[in-house]
């Protein structure tokens, strides 16, 4: 554990031994801030990475946007990689790093039912599938713990992977150059390069929406080479069929992987014009979990 600026960073193994999924929490100190007292929500980052590994800029510059907003942040680099990342592990970290905040919500300062995920690419596809999942057997059976301890209470997803298979196939005939990377990504979560249709299906959190799902936020871009709009308008289709409550943002332009979208100078000011308001994405998530309670 160190301390930074008022705040306690600490990371966490979940599953010492099976996985190599660690929790990275971000929390105010309350011992230094008194300013910070009272019980905050809490934000689960999910970077993306393909299932190979983490995209950092997803990671920790987006726990600490919303430290600063007056959430406690944690940032799940859950399962990856061959002989790690097959299905469902990466859904069991989540459910297992959602107890494990629950469990320590006083220790943590934090409101027991003010627990959000907030994933990026594959890791909104991690953040997705476990919230469209928390409450089935699989789960329960894997931390050997009732459903509702690991209940997720909202979610926010950022040009989210939803269909692996639409999302394979696409890519693999557009950008021949993306087939070894997606091979060996099928390859890490499926345990072969080439599953067939049906497998890939059984993972599609579309098609797993129910009443349970969580209130969610979702955005996406226009201008994504990778994802497809047409994934983020199934998934509210859905939601609004299991009567869930979302939001939904398609920005006109921006290329996948945008994350906060914040510093133009790094981005390059052209481009970060170009791209509109899609920085606004952030702001108006915190409005969302404003609108919907999560009071910091």
């Amino acid at each position: 554990m160190e301390r930074s600026d008022f705040v306690i960073v600490e990371t966490i193994g979940l599953q010492e031994g099976v996985s190599n999924a660690t929790l990275t929490a971000y929390i105010q100190d309350l011992y230094d801030n008194d300013s910070a007292l009272g019980e905050k929500p809490a934000v689960i980052i999910c970077p993306g990475g393909a299932y190979l590994g983490y995209t950092e800029k997803e990671a920790e510059p987006v726990a600490l946007r919303f430290l600063a907003e007056g959430f406690n942040s944690f940032v799940l680099r859950y399962s990856v990689g061959a002989g790690m990342a097959k299905f469902p592990a990466p859904f069991i970290d989540a459910a297992k790093a959602v107890m494990l905040i629950r469990e320590n919500a006083r220790k943590w300062n934090i409101h027991p039912d003010r627990i959000c995920l907030c994933g990026f690419s594959v890791g909104g596809h991690v953040a997705a599938t476990f919230a469209a999942t928390w409450h089935e057997k699989y789960l329960a059976d894997a931390l050997n713990a009732e459903n509702v301890l690991f209940k997720p209470n909202a979610l926010i997803l950022g040009y989210p992977i939803l269909d692996i298979y639409r999302f394979a196939l696409r890519n693999m005939e557009r950008k021949k150059e993306m087939q070894p990377l997606l091979e060996m990504m099928l390859g890490a979560v499926f345990g072969c390069s080439a599953p067939d249709k049906d497998i890939m299906d059984e993972w599609n959190c579309i098609n797993r929406i129910t009443s349970h799902m969580p209130k969610t936020f979702l955005w996406m871009t226009a201008g994504d080479g990778l994802v497809d709009v047409d994934e983020g308008l199934d998934m509210v289709k859905a939601l609004a069929a299991a009567g869930v409550s979302y939001e939904f943002h398609i920005f006109q332009k921006g290329v996948h992987g945008m994350s906060l979208w914040n510093q133009p100078k790094r981005h390059g000011e052209s481009l970060w014009k170009e791209s509109g308001g899609l920085h606004e994405w952030f702001k108006l998530s915190i409005q969302w979990l404003l609108d919907n309670g999560y009071r910091r």
